[in-house]
């Protein structure tokens, strides 16, 4: 699909019917975000207490540099705050893409909606969009990020005036718009996760259970500590906590890129099954 073949299907999306099914405009597209929906305030209350126990997500608090201790108390609670909203879009963004198209092989209905003019890849993608549109953390995430990577410049600036006398400017770009960037792509990564485990697996349980174990593991293993870790381990210096910063957000992207890639294979090879 071309960039304006893609712009005219983006613009067409709110009327595709797949799309609007999946958004919850009719039916009952999703039994397993439903039902976990009814305990969304546990959820949220959960994220918020392990968004402060893993603080981390926010690197320039772990740079020990003095200079910052003026402006902690601005970047610790957006800190916290957008952390325990990530952690809850990661917790439901596979309980809404995993089942989507499972219940569908399952039931037999992916037939009856491969007869339709749509293309394949035009089904699973709306079918993607429209189970995070369910969503409603969009807007205040994207307030939250913004304000993050906003505190987070202005603060690596204003350590390397008081300290050097020159601005880290490219350090700070980095660093704000890694920041800014990372809570979308660690929801969207659990969001893609999900539908790319769905066209794997006829079980949405089993679709389910996989996409929760895979969201996890890159959650474990692509955090800022670690990052910071192996920073220092070659000896990066100064440079330690951006490549903090910089590094979980350039892993979720190449995920999400070779995701992408995946679904629109699978998305061709359902289209000839």
């Amino acid at each position: 699909m071309n960039p304006l073949s893609w712009w005219r299907w983006w613009r067409a999306l709110p009327q595709n019917p797949v799309y609007q099914r999946e958004r919850g405009g009719w039916g009952k597209p999703n039994q397993f975000y439903d039902n976990l929906s009814r305990f969304s305030p546990f959820v949220v209350l959960g994220a918020i207490v392990f968004g402060i126990c893993a603080g981390s997500s926010n690197p320039a608090l772990l740079a020990g540099n003095e200079a910052l201790i003026a402006v902690y108390c601005l970047l610790c609670l957006p800190g916290i705050l957008l952390n325990g909203l990530t952690m809850f879009g990661m917790l439901m963004a596979p309980a809404l893409t995993a089942p989507t198209i499972s219940m569908e092989l399952d039931r037999g209905t992916w037939d009856i909606l491969r007869a339709t003019p749509l293309t394949t890849r035009s089904i699973v993608m709306a079918k993607l969009f429209g189970a995070l549109g369910r969503l409603r953390i969009w807007p205040v995430l994207f307030a939250l990020s913004l304000l993050q990577g906003l505190l987070i410049t202005g603060s690596m600036i204003f350590a390397g005036s008081a300290e050097t006398g020159s601005p880290l400017a490219i350090w700070a770009a980095a660093l704000g718009a890694a920041a800014t960037v990372r809570p979308w792509l660690e929801v969207l990564f659990a969001g893609f996760t999900g539908m790319y485990v769905s066209t794997r697996l006829h079980s949405s349980t089993t679709a389910l259970a996989g996409s929760y174990t895979a969201v996890v593991l890159i959650r474990v293993f692509n955090s800022s500590l670690l990052w910071l870790a192996v920073a220092n381990l070659f000896e990066l210096d100064e440079a330690a906590f951006v490549v903090s910063g910089v590094g979980p957000a350039a892993v979720y992207l190449l995920a999400i890129g070779g995701l992408w890639i995946g679904l629109m294979r699978q998305a061709d090879r359902m289209g000839y099954v």
